[in-house]
């Protein structure tokens, strides 16, 4: 802009000066520091952009006013027993019985793997209490979003037959407390089959259990449990609280689910005091949960990620100014390339002491003058323009003596004789003759 610009005379009020390329100074230090910063940014920008686009839970909770709905029931559950001797039924507080049939839940022979499941009380969620359990969720996600029936995947390693028995697959049953048991033939319920004693092992491992479609940190704790037992009449219960959940994702989307909590019993009976199985008792709260996914408004968005960027790189900047100059004092005061008070009295004393007529008693303490010429620009301290004084008064009076000696020279005494005088007065002083 030049001078004759209307906006010429506000230059005054610019906050952001200008530094000409020739006086700017670039270092290593630097260069890492900014590389350094410039990655921390990208992170934190990274985290922000995830946070806007996706929001942050916020919780909710109401009665439930919904009645008579239905709920659908997901199982993936792997027993070390055969498939022929397992049978799935589901029993309701109203007094319905639903026994679960081939269309709704398959069974895949296979071999008995534990894989990465572990124990129920050893898992991440089981000291938390259940509304904590709820809140955070933490179960994989293993099912789709907003859609109640998905696909399962398939067995890894089907053996008709095998020892083992695969059972999973969806089922709608009425939203009222009820129990889905897994159970042999023969025991529990009539049969005119009866298992063998000998091949009953309930060893088994949850790889999935819930209520409802999935949504993201959904609360599903049985998911990759294991039980494993070497007694034949074993029973395994495990008492559920369920919570309705209503999910609204940042796009306003709503998702009706079932997040739950979970106890779980064991025992060995023997034969005639209680009917080995897998039970599951789910009870229906009152309540309903409503997780919403909140999204910042754009201008805060930008407004945080304006002052991440200008708050990291100005204290950034300011942390390495202040970091060069410590290093900076630090080296000076370990070299001691500055000169104490004590030194720079001592110094001012000797030169006041020669320049004022003083004369040192010795030769050796008489100042020096330096051998050679004093480069161009160089800097001198204090003590040495004060010693350069003193050595010009005892130049002066040199002068004087030397005056002195040729107006009283002696008669017959020539020219020779006020060279030798000359030469010795400049002799002591180590100074060649001008």
């Amino acid at each position: 802009m030049s001078d004759d610009s209307p906006l010429a005379g506000v230059r005054m009020f610019d906050a952001f000066p200008k530094t000409a390329p020739t006086h700017r100074r670039t270092t290593s230090r630097g260069g890492l520091a900014t590389l350094l910063v410039a990655a921390l940014l990208v992170l934190l920008c990274i985290g922000e952009v995830r946070e806007y686009i996706g929001g942050a839970p916020a919780f909710a909770y109401d009665v439930q006013r919904e009645i008579g709905s239905d709920m659908q029931i997901n199982l993936d559950i792997t027993v070390a027993m055969k498939c022929h001797y397992l049978t799935i039924d589901v029993r309701d507080a109203v007094g319905d019985r639903l026994h679960i049939t081939a269309s709704e839940f398959k069974k895949d022979g296979t071999t008995f793997e534990i894989g990465n499941a572990g124990r129920l009380d050893s898992l991440p969620s089981a000291d938390l209490s259940p509304s904590r359990r709820i809140s955070e969720g933490g179960a994989s996600p293993s099912r789709g979003w907003f859609s109640k029936r998905q696909p399962f995947a398939p067995t890894y390693h089907v053996v008709p037959d095998g020892p083992a028995c695969r059972i999973y697959g969806s089922a709608e049953v009425k939203k009222v407390t009820g129990n889905l048991h897994i159970t042999t033939l023969g025991h529990g319920y009539w049969s005119w089959e009866h298992t063998d004693h000998k091949l009953m092992n309930l060893s088994h491992v949850v790889h999935e259990f819930s209520f409802g479609p999935y949504f993201p940190a959904i609360a599903q704790p049985l998911d990759g449990s294991v039980e494993v037992t070497h007694e034949h009449f074993q029973i395994y219960q495990y008492f559920l609280q369920i919570v309705p959940t209503r999910y609204v994702d940042a796009w306003r989307r709503a998702l009706s689910t079932n997040q739950y909590s979970v106890t779980d019993y064991a025992r060995a009976v023997e034969h005639g005091q209680g009917v080995p199985g897998l039970f599951f008792k789910y009870d229906i709260e009152p309540i309903v949960l409503t997780v919403r996914e909140r999204s910042v408004p754009l201008w805060q968005f930008l407004v945080r990620l304006a002052g991440i960027l200008g708050g990291v790189w100005t204290v950034a900047g300011f942390s390495l100014r202040v970091g060069e100059r410590i290093g900076k004092v630090g080296y000076e005061a370990l070299n001691g390339k500055e000169e104490s008070p004590e030194q720079y009295a001592r110094a001012y004393s000797s030169a006041y002491d020669v320049g004022y007529g003083a004369v040192p008693s010795t030769v050796s303490q008489r100042p020096q003058r330096p051998s050679g010429p004093t480069p161009y620009g160089s800097v001198r301290s204090t003590s040495q323009k004060w010693m350069e004084r003193g050595s010009e008064a005892v130049v002066g009076g040199a002068r004087e003596a030397w005056n002195a000696a040729s107006t009283l020279s002696l008669p017959g005494q020539g020219h020779r004789k006020t060279e030798s005088v000359q030469q010795r007065i400049f002799s002591e002083e180590g100074r060649a003759p001008w």
